[in-house]
């Protein structure tokens, strides 16, 4: 089940329409980060820019992205932009405090 969800929020991040021209901002809470494959799993809430309804699913960060700061559990407000492929990745994460 929990394979399913994932593969359906893959799909959707890689069909999603090119909706937002500008950067899209999510707010969300850490599961897990990978910080040697500069990733990070969240449970997000609706982002209304891209049209996404609330899920949790796994983000590429960029590269230079600081995740050591970060730890699971924690609620955070997250910039996305789209990578040299077209793909979703966070660009930028800061602790969010309301």
């Amino acid at each position: 089940m929990k394979r399913r969800m994932m593969l359906a929020a893959m799909a959707m991040v890689l069909a999603a329409p090119a909706v937002a021209a500008e950067p899209a901002e999510g707010v969300g809470v850490v599961n897990a980060i990978d910080a040697a494959k500069h990733r990070l799993n969240i449970t997000h809430q609706a982002i209304a820019a891209l049209k996404w309804p609330g899920m949790t699913m796994d983000f590429q960060t960029a590269p230079a992205l600081d995740l050591s700061g970060l730890k699971p559990g924690e609620k955070i407000r997250f910039t996305l932009g789209r990578d040299a492929q077209g793909l979703y990745v966070i660009e930028a994460v800061t602790p969010e405090t309301h």
